[in-house]
C-alpha cells in the first residue's frame, strides 16, 4: 500500500489548493497560504440574540476564496479536499462545548436542482461524520430563493432572508443544542434568520462555524 501512494504522489503530486505548490507526501496547505489566510476566531459580531456566537476558521480571501468560489459556482468539486485540514486545525471545538446536531445552512431548490449540490455539505458533512456529530443534512429547508445577499445593505439582508428556513417536517430538536454550518459569514444575517427557526422551533441552543469570513 506504501508503494502504490508513493507512486500515485510522483504521477499526481498533491498540490496546495491555494497557490498550486507542490507539496510533500502528506501535505496539503503550503506554510505561506496558511500564514495568508489561517485566522480562526469567534466573531465579534455574531451574537445576534437567537445565534449565540458564530465562530469561522479563515479569512475571505486568497486561496481559500478561489476554492470557495470554485466549488460553489464553478463545478470545482475537487476543491473539497481543501477544507477537512483545515477543520483538523481548528483550535476551539472544546470552547464550542457539545452539540447534538449539525444542520448546514440550506440551498432554494432551484439552486440544488441547477447544482447538483450543496457546497456546504462538501465542505462539511464527511468531516463531521468521520468525528461521530450528528450531521442532519435536510434539518433546514430553504422555502423560497432570495435576491442575491451580496447586492444588498446589512438591513437589506436581513429582510431580504425574514422567514426564508423552515425545520424540517417530524424534526424534533427541543432542547437540542445546534451548530449551524455554512461556507462564509458576512453580516450574519443568514446565520440569525437559521438560528430564528430553530429557536422557533424549540432549539435550546444555536452556535454557528463557516469555514470564512471578512468579518472581525
Amino acid at each position: 500500500m506504501g508503494l502504490f501512494e508513493d507512486l500515485i504522489d510522483i504521477i499526481y503530486p498533491s498540490t496546495c489548493p491555494g497557490c498550486g505548490k507542490v507539496m510533500e507526501s502528506g501535505g496539503l496547505w503550503c506554510e505561506d497560504c496558511l500564514k495568508h489566510l489561517w485566522d480562526p476566531r469567534l466573531i465579534n459580531s455574531s451574537n445576534t440574540g437567537h445565534l449565540k456566537g458564530c465562530y469561522t476558521l479563515c479569512r475571505y480571501e486568497g486561496g481559500i476564496r478561489e476554492c470557495i468560489i470554485g466549488l460553489k459556482y464553478s463545478s470545482r468539486k475537487e476543491k473539497k479536499r481543501a477544507f477537512p485540514p483545515l477543520l483538523d486545525r481548528f483550535p476551539y471545538w472544546d470552547r464550542m462545548g457539545s452539540f447534538d446536531y449539525v444542520i448546514p445552512v440550506p440551498l432554494s431548490k432551484q439552486k440544488m436542482e441547477k447544482r447538483g449540490y450543496n457546497q456546504v455539505d462538501l465542505m462539511f458533512e464527511d468531516w463531521m461524520e468521520r468525528h461521530h456529530k450528528s450531521y442532519m443534512k435536510n434539518g433546514l429547508v430553504r422555502i423560497r430563493s432570495a435576491e442575491t445577499q451580496s447586492l444588498l445593505s446589512r438591513t437589506e439582508r436581513f429582510e431580504n432572508i425574514k422567514g426564508l428556513f423552515h425545520i424540517q417536517k417530524g424534526l424534533s430538536i427541543t432542547g437540542k443544542t445546534i451548530l449551524i454550518v455554512d461556507d462564509v459569514y458576512t453580516t450574519g444575517a443568514t446565520m440569525e434568520s437559521c438560528a430564528h427557526e430553530l429557536m422557533r422551533a424549540g432549539a435550546g441552543k444555536v452556535m454557528g462555524l463557516t469555514i470564512a469570513s471578512g468579518a472581525t
